[in-house]
């Protein structure tokens, strides 16, 4: 994955735990995780092959994390990070 594409889904994981007024280690613990995951996903890093943590965080959000291989990725998809 691309720092750039690291970065944005690190954003949309800071934006989201934010909005839902959660800190780093309230996220970590209704994910079954540690605050240092969270940290590391949330500065564009960890990402790869994580994708089960990035499942436990979605839950924990309140949201769901949808893996697709379209031929054609929709506009209109917010909330939503595109890695190519």
């Amino acid at each position: 994955m691309s720092v750039e594409r690291g970065l944005a889904l690190g954003r949309l994981i800071f934006d989201l735990r934010t909005e839902n007024g959660l800190d780093q280690h309230e996220l970590a613990d209704r994910a079954s995780t540690t605050q240092p995951v969270i940290s590391a996903l949330e500065e564009g890093g960890g990402v790869c092959g994580r994708i089960d943590t990035l499942g436990r965080d979605a839950t924990a959000l309140g949201r769901h994390l949808v893996l697709s291989f379209p031929e054609m990725v929709p506009e209109d998809v917010k909330d939503s990070v595109q890695i190519v």
